[in-house]
């Protein structure tokens, strides 16, 4: 990822860039990282702004995962704007808040407004950047300025700065581009386009008056004329890496070690298909609910659920299941050999062939692992009955804990509170409704 060392920064002839807003400040799970790496891959432009918040707070170590990932990721330079959410060590990983890029034809000006007030080193370096008076200008800070769709703006004395300075250039400033707001719309600012996107991983949210829109990002290009247009583009997951690794990931060794007739082959090779499909309907009707269309989200529910079913008949029929002693020591085995064997190796695997977000999955994997081997083990050791306790999920990254949550966020991914849910003992009574 591009550091902005220097204010100001020629770049070479390009044909256009890309603005990706908000990836990270709903945690750094592989779902949402999965998105932000869909629109790296799918972006058309010659080099990529991504518009603040691209980790969920200042900690260290989400900067080094995120610029790890994407510099694995994508061969393109990136450049940071400064979001509400980076704080702390934002200067470390990306140099200045405020500086500007420029060429013959663009002049795209980056200020820090995280704070919600333009300081003085982001108004002197507006007033600097302006010097460079190009054909087509865009100012791009995180949030909104004073507009008529959200009230989650910038004050408007504090835009008024901003406004005076650019007054004189407004005909050559075409676009100012914000992210903040996790949905997308478009406004008229002093006779200047306002587009505000946040689609490129945090949670989507409901705007008044506008329909939220899926994931997407915005590209820019440079028409016939010389001038900058634009187009938004909606995620396509085909393209995105964590599928392309599906080989890898749906590997059974386990299947593949089983020594038996022919029958029971085939019943493990149903059983294997069952849980892959139960898992990916799931996926599938999540995605669907997202994109609005909880018609289609149903009936892929009902699917998840109908091929739960059948993989727990191959399961009973292949008496799969034991006494609690055999089957916790089973579980134990199986996920020491995933957190300290597999996911490691899977690790390495995928540094070595630079697949950043296959990385991100099997780490963030490995440390739930982790914890289920704890938490069988004590299980284990129990004896007789197993104590009841509150378990709780983190739906971003998947770890699992018990006792009330007493930290603000999740200490794997980072996501909010809000991503965590509470095992209900309802979910495995097994009972019908």
């Amino acid at each position: 990822m591009f550091k902005a060392e220097n204010t100001e920064t020629k770049i070479g002839p390009v044909k256009g860039f890309t603005f990706i807003g908000d990836p990270g400040c709903s945690g750094l799970g592989v779902e949402i990282m999965s998105v932000f790496n869909a629109c790296l891959y799918e972006s058309g432009g010659d080099f990529i702004l991504v518009g603040g918040d691209i980790v969920p707070n200042g900690t260290d170590r989400f900067y080094e995962s995120v610029t790890a990932m994407v510099d694995q990721s994508i061969n393109k330079p990136i450049y940071m704007l400064a979001g509400n959410h980076d704080t702390l060590s934002y200067e470390k990983y990306f140099g200045k808040k405020n500086y500007f890029l420029y060429n013959d034809s663009l002049l795209l000006i980056a200020l820090d407004d995280s704070g919600r007030v333009f300081t003085r080193e982001a108004l002197e370096t507006l007033q600097g950047a302006l010097k460079f008076e190009r054909p087509n200008i865009v100012l791009a800070f995180h949030i909104p300025p004073v507009n008529k769709i959200t009230q989650d703006s910038v004050d408007a004395q504090e835009w008024l700065k901003v406004s005076a300075i650019i007054k004189p250039f407004k005909d050559k400033i075409k676009y100012i581009l914000c992210g903040h707001i996790h949905s997308y719309f478009e406004d008229d600012i002093d006779g200047i386009k306002l587009i505000a996107t946040g689609g490129g991983g945090a949670r989507m949210d409901e705007v008044p008056g506008i329909r939220t829109p899926y994931y997407h990002f915005v590209d820019f290009y440079f028409d016939n004329n010389g001038k900058l247009q634009y187009n938004r583009k909606f995620v396509e997951f085909s393209k995105n890496e964590l599928i392309k690794n599906e080989d890898i990931k749906n590997e059974s060794a386990e299947v593949k070690s089983i020594k038996a007739s022919p029958v029971r082959e085939a019943m493990e090779e149903a059983f294997a298909g069952e849980c892959r499909a139960h898992v990916r309907y799931r996926l599938y009707a999540e995605d669907a609910l997202k994109n609005n269309n909880p018609g289609l989200a149903k009936l892929f529910a009902a699917a998840s659920d109908s091929e739960y079913h059948h993989a727990r008949n191959f399961y009973y029929a292949l008496n799969g299941l034991k006494q609690a002693k055999h089957s916790l020591s089973e579980s134990i085995a199986g996920e020491t050999y995933e957190a300290e064997t597999l996911y490691p190796a899977g690790v390495d695997l995928a540094q070595q062939y630079k697949s950043g977000l296959a990385v991100y999955a099997f780490r963030d994997a490995c440390e739930a692992e982790k914890v289920h081997m704890r938490l069988f083990s004590a299980a284990l050791s129990q004896a007789g009955e197993i104590p009841e306790k509150r378990y709780f999920t983190c739906t971003s990254c998947g770890l699992t804990f018990t006792g009330e949550p007493n930290f603000k966020f999740c200490p794997v991914c980072g996501a909010p509170l809000g991503k965590i849910r509470e095992v209900s003992p309802a979910e495995i009574s097994g009972k019908e409704k």
